[in-house]
């Protein structure tokens, strides 16, 4: 390590150089991020379900609605019909809707006296002012279901105008349009926006917000801290300027690779922050620590000892983020762990060659400062502390921390899981109190799709229709279905011939010719005539129903796909509930490879399994309590809250990395147990917990997020920093203590491991 320090110290105006250069390339491509907020869009792309739901976009004209609900004292009063006209009229003109319904456009069937009339519900060309006629168009849209919960609520305060934006268009501009165009139209109610689209602009919107607000607090409140701890400008320059680095590298990677920014990978930047400044933060606490007479002398011993920990610490770091690859249904989570690895790498090589250069550069300007330099009382009287009771009160210790887990492990037993989009935001958002109004008005805005294959004009494609239409009525939480089906029905009732499917192949023609050119039937039928699609809406997001959806549904497809007709299900709830599943398995798999990944990493590069158990131990406590603190909070696990447990292991490792690894070298050097417990407490203890609380800091800053999922993640993560740093220096020293004797066989005889600390050193 000697060599390699010397090399950076020789080098220092090269390395420099080549990380300027290297900064300004990455930085250029920074212009060029976008933001993809749309989560269901990272679907993968050989999932079936997946594809159907895409397929079903093309073949009618989109998936996705945009839902316009205007809210007055009366819908059927001409004022009001009359401002749902400009609403519809307004949006049939926005780039990207291919259809708009509402009362004043929604087809009507009824019977007259020369036979069937196919018309609209409201003449949106001609108004009616007359109170008696506004009465039965009241009456009459009140008895139909098409209407009543669809496009009126049941006490006539509400409506619907619903725009379907086309598949490959622009849902957020398409949104934007609208709420532009529906500004210049005066109305003394008040407008509600809905749909998976204006989720996704909202969630666009608040991503930006986010970046631009967060990171720079993270950034004041952090460097706060280094000064505090530091007590000098190059404590806190230095780490800050080698992440900022890190930050504009990665992100750069980002948009240069052509990815985007997504609800998890906007985070990126704080993460880095909080913690890409920790291995920094170990070289410059370690170089104060060291200087003495020569501050290259100084650089050299501090590197020497200080590289290897900061680089097993950042890969298990790397490790953790990696883990998310396994087991993640959504592409975007394994971008966030690509990523979020890259990062922390970059952080890694920017503090062991560029923080180093960048010292050896100023060494001499005020190395006296540096070496007058002690650490902050605050900082000495809290590890005096925790030096004293770990090592006097080891057993009020162990209760202490049994306590905690006894607790925690009651915690994770009340785990709930989300996936609601919705439930991202805050309650005072335009996206809950929209979805809030048509949950508790209308039917919903969670569709789903069965989408039937085979001839469906005859009678038995169109009764397999009703059939699973019937099925789809049986569930509580689906108020209502629409298929070519029911207009078929509809116009045999109005024939005379009772409310059911024709068993004649030639009156079905018939009806059906009727219906020909009628916008709705390109909404229900492909166009030539091989595909139909009953579309239903869900009330609910709730994870039962959802897994009673995906169970029922697909069984019912099986039983009912035969020789010339094949039946398949999609749709948000299928979707969420793959989604569930993911989040589920990701978690497990993450969780699985993090530890196994860690443990391998730091037994082979300490040379001792035991070694590398005894590091894990404050990481393992540190997951119990977070999972049982997110059971007691009533935190629930959801595609943020997912990625803490992996996190933990990747960040949460460092402490005991650093403290083993002053332990190792105090041990060996001829210090008994507890002088070196002490001794590394004192030392690696103030790194350990200044580290903390830069990290902690900045996660807790995500509290000030819009998005409620990362305001999860941030508070997790700031609790489990604490419970790691605290069990790394206070855990570990009892079980170093009480494992006696047997650390000389962990670590080995004495005469031979000094032989090592000499290579070691060299």
């Amino acid at each position: 390590m000697k060599r390699l320090a010397e090399f950076i110290i020789r080098s220092r105006k090269g390395i420099i150089g080549l990380v300027v250069l290297i900064t300004l390339i990455l930085g250029y491509f920074i212009k060029d991020l976008k933001v993809n907020p749309d989560v269901l869009g990272y679907l993968p792309e050989d999932d079936r379900a997946a594809i159907l739901f895409r397929e079903v976009g093309e073949q009618y004209g989109g998936n996705d609605l945009v839902i316009v609900g205007l809210e007055g004292r009366d819908v059927f009063t001409y004022e009001m019909l009359d401002l749902v006209r400009q609403v519809t009229d307004s949006m049939r003109t926005i780039a990207g809707i291919s259809y708009v319904t509402s009362l004043t456009n929604v087809i009507d069937i009824k019977s007259t006296e020369y036979g069937i009339e196919i018309g609209r519900l409201v003449d949106e060309f001609e108004i009616p002012q007359n109170a008696d006629e506004l009465e039965r168009i009241r009456a009459y849209a009140m008895s139909k279901d098409l209407y009543k919960g669809n496009l009126v609520s049941a006490d006539c305060t509400s409506t619907l105008v619903m725009g379907k934006v086309m598949t490959g268009a622009d849902r957020t501009k398409a949104v934007e349009a609208i709420q532009q165009k529906l500004e210049g139209i005066p109305f003394g109610g008040r407008f509600y926006y809905g749909g998976m689209p204006v989720t996704l602009l909202e969630l666009s919107n608040v991503i930006i917000r986010d970046v631009k607000f967060i990171a720079p607090v993270a950034f004041l409140l952090i460097c706060l801290v280094l000064y505090l701890g530091f007590l000098n400008k190059r404590g806190v320059i230095l780490p800050m300027i080698s992440v900022i680095i890190a930050i504009i590298w990665t992100m750069g990677l980002v948009s240069l690779l052509g990815y985007e920014l997504t609800i998890i990978t906007n985070v990126i930047p704080v993460i880095l922050m909080a913690v890409g400044s920790a291995y920094a933060i170990h070289v410059v606490n370690r170089f104060q620590e060291e200087v003495k007479d020569d501050s290259r002398e100084a650089l050299k011993r501090a590197l020497s000892f200080v590289i290897i920990p900061v680089f097993l610490a950042s890969l298990t770091t790397v490790f953790g983020f990696i883990s998310f690859i396994a087991g993640s249904y959504l592409t975007m989570i394994r971008e966030f762990g690509i990523f979020s690895a890259l990062g922390v790498l970059f952080s890694l090589l920017l503090a062991v060659f560029f923080v180093p250069a960048l010292l050896a550069v100023l060494q001499g300007k005020d190395a006296e400062k540096t070496k007058n330099k002690t650490a902050p009382a605050f900082l000495r009287t809290l590890t005096l502390g925790i030096e004293r009771w770990a090592l006097n009160h080891h057993r009020q210790v162990l209760w202490v921390w049994g306590l905690l887990i006894l607790l925690s492990l009651l915690g994770i037993t009340r785990i709930e899981r989300r996936v609601d989009l919705v439930d991202y935001f805050r309650e005072n958002n335009i996206v809950q109190q929209s979805e809030k109004l048509l949950k508790e008005k209308f039917n919903g805005s969670v569709p789903l799709y069965v989408n039937i294959k085979g001839d469906i004009q005859s009678p038995e494609g169109l009764k397999l229709m009703k059939e699973t239409q019937d099925f789809m009525d049986g569930f509580d939480y689906i108020p209502f279905s629409q298929s070519v089906a029911d207009l078929i029905e509809e116009m045999n009732e109005v024939m005379g011939e009772g409310k059911q499917i024709p068993d004649d192949q030639s009156k079905i023609a018939q009806l059906w010719f009727l219906l020909d050119g009628q916008e709705i039937m390109e909404q229900l039928v492909n166009f030539d005539l091989t595909e139909g699609l009953i579309q239903g809406y869900v009330a609910t997001t709730d994870l039962q129903v959802l897994r009673e959806i995906e169970i029922n549904f697909e069984s019912f497809a099986r039983e009912h796909s035969r020789g010339d007709f094949q039946v398949e299900v999609t749709g948000i709830p299928i979707m969420f509930k793959k989604l569930d599943d993911s989040i589920i398995k990701s978690q497990i798999y993450s969780l699985i490879l993090a530890i196994l990944l860690v443990v391998a990493l730091v037994s082979i590069l300490q040379r001792s399994f035991l070694r590398g158990l005894l590091t894990v131990i404050p990481v393992f406590v540190t997951l119990i309590v977070l999972f049982g603190t997110m059971g007691l909070t009533g935190i629930p696990l959801d595609i943020a809250t997912v990625l803490t447990g992996s996190v933990t292991i990747g960040i949460g490792i460092d402490y005991a990395i650093h403290f083993m690894s002053h332990f190792g070298k105090s041990f060996l050097e001829g210090k008994n147990i507890r002088a070196s417990i002490g001794q590394s407490i004192e030392v690696s203890g103030r790194a350990i917990l200044l580290n903390m609380l830069a990290v902690t800091i900045g996660f807790a800053v995500l509290l000030f997020s819009n998005l409620v999922p990362l305001q999860r993640f941030g508070l997790l993560i700031a609790v489990t920093m604490i419970v790691s740093a605290m069990a790394a220096l206070t855990l570990l020293p009892v079980a170093l203590l009480l494992s006696g004797e047997s650390i000389s066989k962990i670590f080995g005889k004495r005469e031979s491991l000094r032989k090592r600390l000499n290579i070691y050193k060299k």
